[in-house]
């Protein structure tokens, strides 16, 4: 328990900043979409953040669990919204079982095998201490699109303690649709065999989503490792995009709370 408590006192930064974020809200704007955003969630465990819950009216939820009864908590959560999805499986870059590690801390629980070598300098480490493993089922979310079971993205929330690329992967040409994209990122091997900030770059620039803001995860004793970043369309997609692909872009940047619109050339 002693072990964990720097985590928790660590993490408790990231958790005031959710709780002042429904207290002192982002400046109003009465924006109401004539089509809804898809807001895809892959990493749904603790229900959709407060920021795109001030957007039921104007988002259709796509919610990812594997859990049956962490399932049924969500939907219960989703009633207010007009239409949404709680999807029971993980997402992954293949169809197919895969081994989930639980972790002794549930937020440090990936598919991914931990690095132990690396997670040996911080206080953090224990909080990755494998205490289980489960198989989930996972499926390709283009697949998914293209049987019919979920529609078409236009934003992506992930948090997947670093099998981002993965999942990603998954969405194929689906991305070239996506407008924004909240996910969290690593700059050092926090999981084996993962991939990094500059590998998520590369991996987006040919859908035209570029990266525009960072927010810490501070739970490294000081260090900076790994981060919420934010990408969304570059000026070239931006101009390509329909009035409503415009709008939603426009909503997605007042959520993500970035200011600068791409000057769209014509």
């Amino acid at each position: 328990m002693e072990r964990t408590m720097p985590y928790l006192r660590q993490k408790a930064y990231a958790l005031i900043s959710e709780a002042l974020e429904e207290i002192v809200p982002l400046p109003s704007r009465k924006i109401r979409l004539e089509h809804k955003i898809h807001f895809v969630d892959v990493g749904a465990s603790k229900g959709i953040q407060p920021k795109w819950l001030r957007q039921k009216d104007n988002i259709i939820p796509v919610l990812f669990e594997p859990n049956p009864e962490e399932a049924r908590r969500l939907r219960d959560q989703l009633s207010a919204f007009e239409k949404s999805f709680v999807i029971e499986t993980g997402l992954a870059d293949r169809n197919g079982p895969q081994q989930l590690h639980i972790g002794e801390h549930y937020g440090c629980t990936s598919i991914l095998e931990a690095n132990s070598a690396f997670l040996s300098d911080y206080q953090i480490a224990a909080s990755y201490h494998v205490k289980d493993t489960v198989e989930i089922e996972c499926a390709r979310y283009d697949g998914l699109v293209g049987a019919g079971k979920a529609p078409v993205p236009d934003v992506i929330k992930i948090d997947v303690e670093g099998y981002e690329s993965h999942v990603l992967e998954g969405f194929g040409s689906l991305l070239h649709n996506v407008v924004g994209i909240e996910t969290e990122v690593f700059f050092y091997p926090v999981y084996k065999r993962q991939a990094l900030f500059h590998d998520l770059i590369a991996q987006l620039e040919p859908f035209g989503l570029r990266f525009k803001r960072i927010e810490e995860v501070p739970a490294f004793d000081g260090d900076l490792v790994c981060a919420n970043a934010y990408f969304m369309k570059d000026r070239v997609a931006y101009a390509k995009l329909s009035m409503e692909g415009r709008a939603k872009y426009d909503l997605a940047a007042h959520v993500f709370q970035i200011t600068e619109r791409p000057l769209a050339r014509c």
